[in-house]
């Protein structure tokens, strides 16, 4: 029993820092899988939120622990401080060698766990706050500088923060949020239409139009829309609203909807489509919004399963995706530059297959988390 203990303390250990589920966060859950894989004994704590039932996926080197279930995203002051008195008495437990603390929530609990444990600390901002309680504030900025390791998933917010938080240049990394290479999957699609558009992720109308699904009834049958997730907070019914008063089978509807799916499952329901859509809008009040090149998931997702990617019409998703052939452009506020899209795509089989076949020679070769991820994991096995 005394030699298993001093088996285990060989490994070193970390300890994921985020208050909320992170099941919903691939990067985590990609950065969790590759350190176990590694030889990391790994441990979340994490925050989950009723209804909300994304899993991380099942490792022997990763446990989780959790505080109790909270009824929405929002996050009280006391279980707020449940969280961090959790984190700390982890962080004395386990004596981690790294704590991994993820967005402003996390900077606090997770900046007390490295301090009561001694351990290096890395800040991950997935998504930049606008406005946050002067103590989040405090956290976040104490964070950024005390961290040895800082990760933002977007060149652009991260000079940002930098400006605003002021940490060094030298412990900065831009780690875009793509998949695991061996999350790659064979298409499933047919070749014969209709047309499958697919989106996952948190729904909303500024991330799935209603044009959309207009394009969509104006296809005749010939397109239908796939939809997997969650409705984001203040979108509630916004998927009835896409769906309507559709009457007939699932099979024969022009608009579907999967519900919340987990990672482990997510790319393979993909393969079952055609065409993928990353649409953001032109304007928005949200600096994440403004600079989600990289930061967003979904057309490296799509891209990884074997889709061609539909996406806005900007400048920088332009460059990334359509300037190298693996996307068509539209306007998201337009049924018609939409329906044009899907058209051209339907109408255009050969082109489309080969957008997939250099998509995902890409996701193979560059575009992968084993790639992005490994000055991270260098620096922390060096620690």
């Amino acid at each position: 029993m005394r030699l298993r203990a001093e088996l285990d303390r060989s490994s070193p250990r970390v300890l994921f820092v985020q208050a909320t589920n992170p099941g919903a966060y691939p990067p985590l859950i990609h950065a969790s899988m590759l350190m176990a894989e590694a030889g990391w004994e790994v441990t979340f704590l994490s925050a989950p939120i009723g209804g909300d039932e994304l899993a991380l996926n099942p490792h022997p080197r990763i446990k989780i622990h959790a505080v109790r279930s909270r009824p929405s995203h929002v996050m009280g002051k006391l279980e707020y401080a449940v969280y961090a008195a959790a984190a700390a008495r982890l962080a004395v437990r386990l004596r981690p060698d790294v704590v991994y603390a993820s967005d402003a929530l996390g900077a606090g609990p997770g900046l007390l766990a490295a301090r009561l444990a001694g351990a290096a600390l890395v800040y991950h901002e997935h998504d930049s706050p606008s406005r946050l309680h002067p103590v989040l504030e405090q956290s976040r900025r104490a964070a950024a500088r005390t961290a040895q390791l800082v990760v933002f998933p977007n060149e652009t917010r991260a000079h940002l923060a930098q400006r605003e938080l002021r940490f060094s240049d030298k412990k900065l990394h831009i780690v875009w949020n793509v998949p695991m290479r061996a999350e790659l999957v064979v298409s499933a699609a047919t070749a014969e239409p209709p047309l499958i558009v697919y989106y996952h992720g948190s729904i909303t109308p500024e991330r799935l139009p209603e044009t959309v699904s207009l394009a969509v009834r104006r296809m005749a049958g010939r397109a239908r829309l796939r939809i997997a997730g969650y409705e984001a907070p203040g979108a509630r019914g916004y998927v009835r609203h896409l769906i309507g008063n559709d009457k007939g089978t699932v099979v024969d509807a022009p608009i579907e909807y999967l519900g919340m799916v987990p990672r482990a499952d997510l790319l393979a329901e993909a393969a079952h489509a055609h065409i993928g859509l990353s649409l953001m809008p032109f304007k928005s009040d949200d600096v994440n919004i403004n600079h989600m090149v990289g930061a967003s998931n979904k057309p490296f997702d799509y891209m990884a399963a074997g889709l061609a990617l539909l996406v806005s019409d900007r400048p920088d998703w332009t460059r990334m995706f359509v300037e190298p052939g693996y996307a068509r452009a539209a306007d998201p506020t337009s049924a018609d530059s939409i329906f044009a899209a899907l058209d051209w795509f339907l109408n255009h089989a050969h082109e489309r297959q080969d957008m997939v076949a250099r998509a995902q020679a890409m996701i193979e070769s560059a575009w992968n988390y084993e790639t992005v991820f490994a000055p991270i994991l260098k620096a922390l096995s060096n620690a």
